[in-house]
């Protein structure tokens, strides 16, 4: 939480202090590359896979300079006139097929462009592959299907086109494996494009420039006027040559900014074979340069300062929950209601013992006192074996006792 208040802290001051600058942009319109006119059209290829595919050789204005011819670097996509395109590394974000061997695609690429057309001539070219006659229409059609191959995977079907397109294409494939093992970086560059410091108390840095021109490198900063560049002996430059280093200095009373140098190359050479794709991550297929040049680039790389971060105060304290009391342990089961009326209270004169019955007060003649009628309950009749009837103990007892006398009188 922290973290990102402080950053949010730095962004805020920065931009106060950028006031008017903020709105300023170092870039120019002539530093974005375009297609500028129609493509030339080449044979259609037909795949492995069945798909038939249209081929063409664009025309790149390498910003406001020249215009050098640019093949797509994969099969699938749209190629948009109108989108800025600029200069970038072989590197950044695009998938390339993955391989164990080298070369790399992208140096696979690059043969591919410096021994093909436009780059090399026709006739040179169709001696080179072993090809009797070879058109424009057919070397573009053979240097497409090649750079597929190398950048894209797509694989050439031999018996289903031309055959000196096939020639072409089976020779640069072939070639291609042996070339030269060579990174492939941009025309300019500064490395690295990101630095973060806490409370600096030096210069931050290094940063180095590479160019692949021999003029110098124009160099600005926006976002802090307190923030300047200077080399390694603390000197201020605005313009430095191929492989030098800067370090931003800033001043110590601001504790927090943001500041993006700029770097801005003028006739800057440009080989073949470089990757140029929609600027600002814009979707349009990516292309490479068959034709060497010159050209306007820039790039850029930002800064970030700021002070140390404060100590977190104590989170507060919270008492632990106490652990809930344990349940009572299960008592005995309830006893279940029994439905037997209550015992009978004796309020009758207590039975004859000559008959074994007595008169209840409501005139009724009972049996003993057990003889309540309900099932289950004590002095129900049960019968002594079957056909006795049913009778209570003390009837039982009571009749034996009145056989007793009859049998002695």
């Amino acid at each position: 939480m922290w973290s990102i208040l402080r950053r949010c802290a730095a962004l805020l001051t920065s931009a106060a202090l950028a006031g008017g600058l903020a709105g300023a942009s170092p870039v120019l319109a002539d530093d974005f590359s375009r297609v500028d006119r129609d493509p030339v059209e080449g044979t259609a290829v037909v795949l492995t896979d069945g798909g038939e595919l249209p081929t063409a050789l664009f025309s790149l204005r390498l910003g406001g300079s020249d215009s050098v011819g640019a093949y797509t670097a994969t099969a699938e996509g749209e190629v948009r006139p109108r989108t800025a395109y600029v200069e970038s590394a072989w590197d950044d974000g695009t998938q390339w097929p993955e391989t164990d061997t080298v070369p790399g695609p992208a140096d696979r690429a690059a043969w591919v462009v410096a021994n093909s057309y436009p780059h090399v001539n026709l006739t040179e070219l169709a001696l080179a592959s072993a090809t009797a006659f070879l058109d424009e229409r057919q070397a573009i059609a053979g240097t497409q299907a090649a750079l597929w191959h190398v950048l894209d995977g797509a694989e050439l079907d031999p018996a289903a086109n031309d055959v000196a397109v096939a020639a072409l294409y089976e020779y640069l494939v072939a070639g291609s494996e042996s070339a030269p093992d060579e990174t492939t970086t941009p025309s300019l560059k500064v490395a690295p494009s990101q630095i973060e410091a806490v409370a600096p108390d030096r210069p931050l840095g290094p940063i180095t420039v590479t160019s692949a021109g021999t003029e110098p490198v124009q160099l600005s900063v926006r976002g802090a006027p307190a923030a300047w560049l200077v080399d390694a002996d603390g000197e201020q430059v605005r313009r430095v040559r191929d492989g030098a280093a800067v370090y931003l200095d800033v001043d110590p009373s601001v504790p927090a900014g943001v500041v993006t140098l700029h770097a801005r190359g003028s006739d800057v050479p440009l080989p073949e074979g470089r990757l140029f794709t929609g600027r600002d991550g814009v979707r349009t297929r990516p292309l490479v340069t068959a034709e060497p040049g010159t050209t306007t680039s820039s790039t850029a790389a930002t800064l970030t300062w700021h002070a140390e971060e404060p100590e977190a105060p104590p989170a507060p304290r919270r008492d632990r929950p106490r652990p809930p009391f344990p349940p009572p342990p299960p008592g005995p089961a309830p006893r279940p209601r029994s439905r037997c009326p209550p015992p009978h209270r004796r309020t009758n004169p207590p039975p004859s013992p000559r008959t074994g019955s007595r008169t209840t007060a409501r005139g009724h003649r009972d049996l003993a006192v057990g003889s309540a009628g309900h099932r289950g309950c004590p002095g129900r009749l049960r019968p002594a074996h079957p056909g006795a009837g049913w009778q209570t103990p003390e009837l039982t007892d009571m009749v034996s006792l009145w056989r007793g006398v009859r049998i002695r009188t």
